[in-house]
């Protein structure tokens, strides 16, 4: 047995395919940046809030590419319900008003 062919058993994605969700540490190495600056810019409203899924916070890798590349916007899991504005939308709103 081929030791690719084990991992993918275990649960391991197939290598090239980046995770969707990723914990506090890998989305803060994802955005380059330390896990304590990370949380400070949490709290601050810079990142957007995890997802709670499984018992655990996952961060959306895709909304973390949006804070990135400076673009508004979280991905809901579901819109049926959404919520008011969060910190993380008012900064965005706050900041697309200064550009015009």
């Amino acid at each position: 047995m081929r030791a690719a062919d084990s991992d993918n058993r275990r649960g391991a994605l197939p290598m090239g395919v980046p995770p969707r969700g990723l914990r506090r540490a890998a989305a803060a190495a994802y955005l380059g940046i330390s896990p304590s600056h990370f949380d400070k810019c949490r709290e601050a409203g810079q990142i957007p809030q995890p997802r709670r899924m499984f018992g655990v916070e996952i961060y959306d890798r895709q909304d973390l590419d949006f804070l990135f590349d400076g673009k508004p916007g979280v991905s809901p899991a579901n819109d049926n319900n959404i919520p008011e504005a969060t910190a993380w939308e008012k900064h965005w709103q706050d900041t697309a008003s200064l550009d015009t």
